[in-house]
């Protein structure tokens, strides 16, 4: 569904096109009498990427859409947001307010300029699209009282050798639309994986992995484990690999986000696709360090039980609320669940199961699990951002007191204390005084030239 950017009642004051001898490049919202104040909306649920100022606009705000919500960046100009960077939204939600300063506009009645760009934000030209054809039309208004088709939730469950000689053909023809098998607990081979996916393929179901990710300090590297679904594998890299997170010793969480980005990259070098990660709040939002951000992570999938009774896959579901279950408004690391491991005593095909919804359709999940969701884009100012934030949080990992090997890694990272012959890197570039950079200087360096880049980008903003 789509929702309308501003309240009920607005009409387009400024349609998409030709404009005293110009292009408008967006649709403009106006309400009789003053629209100074009222209301924005999300017109799909997505990711807040700009929020402040901007040429032109006054201020504006960049609404990046999820995929499965159709894509598309949107924009919202001549507002002042009510939401930040970085923060998730969700379809009709207040995300801002129309600027009611008419100075802000070229002292035009204050009102919504909204734009929708296919991908990313782009230049003018053919990838900024008529927002009333593309995907206005038929948009519901806020507060509008009219039925909406219920959505499609499809079923699965996710299985190991705890399940030995279950019949995921059964597990089909009792409803179940896909299977995730473990692929290994640390270096410990799950001997049912191989029967498990010959199964789970014969029988048409939509199949993805998981491994259950063990923490170095336990005794095996992250390579190590990654050797073991190499060898479960067999060479193929077709499917994909959720990371699952919830390793403990005793009551103690033992991974860190570094381990978790530290697996995602392994995968990654050996060319599996990683659909994203598993894990639940018990886990996610105490680990050291503090709750991970899920940005550049993937998808969600979330364990989150409510009452976990006994019965069957959709009379539990219904039971604890269904699509309305409390665990998909529950955030991770600033992103909701995609997928919703909601209980874990499930009978299916004669077994007890863990057992999992997704909201959409078989097509969608198989995307998410295939890696064909997401279009090639150009890399943008915040992609890039997030990048550097990437690089940064792995190296925070290595700063504590935790060993030789560990002081050695942050001297040459740094050229920190005790630096010794650490003298930073001819390859990185030299700073003012003729030094070689380290590599935090080069971060520091690239965030310095990424700020002037959107400075510059701020000023060629089309002026509506």
């Amino acid at each position: 569904m789509t929702t309308m950017p501003v309240p009920k009642g607005f009409v387009v004051t400024s349609g998409f096109g030709p404009r005293w001898g110009r292009t408008h490049w967006g649709t403009d919202f106006g309400l009789a009498g003053g629209s100074g104040g009222q209301p924005i909306y999300a017109v799909r649920d997505g990711l807040i990427t700009r929020a402040g100022s901007a040429s032109g606009f006054g201020q504006w705000i960049t609404l990046d859409v999820d995929a499965q919500h159709g894509g598309g960046l949107y924009v919202y100009g001549h507002i002042i947001p009510e939401v930040t960077v970085g923060q998730r939204v969700i379809e009709g939600q207040r995300i801002g307010h129309i600027n009611p300063d008419s100075s802000t506009n070229g002292g035009v009645a204050p009102h919504l300029h909204f734009e929708h760009h296919r991908y990313v934000w782009s230049q003018p030209g053919p990838d900024r699209l008529d927002p009333m054809q593309n995907v206005l039309a038929g948009a519901k208004w806020v507060g509008d009282s009219t039925k909406e088709e219920p959505m499609t939730t499809i079923f699965g469950v996710d299985v190991s050798e705890h399940q030995d000689g279950m019949s995921l053909a059964a597990a089909k023809a009792q409803g179940m639309d896909f299977a995730i098998l473990r692929l290994c607990d640390g270096t410990y081979r799950d001997r049912t994986f191989r029967s498990h996916l010959a199964d789970a393929e014969s029988a048409g179901l939509l199949v993805s992995t998981y491994w259950y990710l063990r923490a170095p300090s336990e005794g095996s590297t992250i390579a190590q484990q990654v050797d073991v679904i190499d060898q479960q594998m067999g060479g193929r890299r077709d499917l994909g690999v959720w990371i699952d997170v919830e390793s403990v010793s005793g009551s103690r969480k033992l991974l860190t986000g570094a381990d978790v980005w530290a697996a995602k990259r392994e995968l990654e070098k050996r060319g599996y696709h990683v659909p994203g990660i598993y894990s639940g709040a018990w886990y996610w939002e105490q680990m050291p360090g503090g709750e991970p951000s899920m940005d550049g992570l993937g998808y969600l999938w979330v364990s989150s039980y409510g009452r976990n009774r006994t019965g069957v896959p959709r009379d539990l579901y219904q039971g604890d609320g269904g699509d309305g279950h409390a665990g998909w408004s529950y955030p991770l690391g600033n992103r909701k669940p995609d997928l919703l491991q909601y209980g874990s005593n499930a009978h299916v095909a004669g077994r007890i199961v863990d057992i999992n919804a997704f909201r959409g359709t078989r097509e969608q999940i198989a995307a998410i699990f295939n890696g064909d969701t997401q279009p090639q884009e150009e890399l943008t100012v915040s992609e890039a951002d997030r990048i550097i934030k990437h690089i940064t949080d792995y190296i925070s990992g290595f700063v504590g007191p935790i060993g030789s090997d560990t002081k050695d890694v942050r001297q040459q990272l740094t050229g920190g204390r005790d630096a010794g012959d650490y003298r930073g890197w001819p390859q990185l570039g030299k700073d003012s005084q003729g030094r070689n950079l380290t590599v935090v200087d080069a971060i520091a360096a690239l965030r310095v030239e990424l700020a002037e880049f959107r400075a510059e980008f701020d000023k060629h903003v089309e002026e509506n």
